[in-house]
C-alpha cells in the first residue's frame, strides 16, 4: 500500500492496474459488496501504476494493484484531493497532523482485508490478462 489518501468518505476507489489482471474482478466484487464504486486510473498518462511500491512485484511477474480514494471530477472531493497534492505531497506538511477520515480509512482496510482473503482462498493464483503489457515479466 502506498499513498491511498483517506481524505474524505470512501465512495469511489480508484484502482491502478484494474484491467491488467484477474485481480480487477476480485477488487470489483469486494468493493461492490461494501457499497463502494470502482474507478479506473483517471490519469494513466502519469504512469503511477509503475511508479509506486507494487512495481517491484510487477517486474517479477506478480499481478498487482494500486489504490487511492477516488472522486468524481468537479466535486468537493476532487478539490480536497488536489489541494492535498499541491500543498502536502512530498512537503514538510505531509506529516501525522494532516487530516485523515478515520472511518473511511477503516472502511478501506476492511475492503483490503476482504480482497486479500478472497485472493488467498481462490482456487487459482491471480494471473495477468492475455493482452496485458505486464505479462511479459512472468518468469
Amino acid at each position: 500500500m502506498d499513498m491511498y489518501l483517506p481524505l474524505f468518505p470512501l465512495k469511489y476507489l480508484e484502482v491502478q492496474g484494474l484491467g491488467e489482471s484477474s485481480l480487477g474482478k476480485d477488487v470489483r466484487a469486494v468493493a461492490e459488496a461494501a457499497g463502494v464504486q470502482i474507478q479506473a486510473d483517471k490519469e494513466p498518462e502519469h504512469n503511477r501504476f509503475i511508479r509506486s511500491d507494487q512495481y517491484s512485484f510487477i517486474k517479477k511477474g506478480v499481478p498487482s494493484l494500486a489504490f487511492k480514494f477516488g472522486y468524481v471530477p468537479g466535486t468537493p472531493e476532487e478539490k480536497i484531493f488536489k489541494a492535498w497534492y499541491n500543498q502536502r505531497y512530498h512537503a514538510p506538511s505531509d506529516d501525522v497532523n494532516q487530516p485523515v477520515d478515520l472511518a473511511a480509512a477503516a472502511q478501506f482496510n476492511a475492503i483490503l482485508e476482504k480482497l486479500v482473503l478472497r485472493v488467498a482462498d481462490a482456487e487459482q493464483r491471480p494471473a495477468w490478462k492475455q493482452d496485458s503489457f505486464f505479462r511479459r515479466f512472468v518468469q
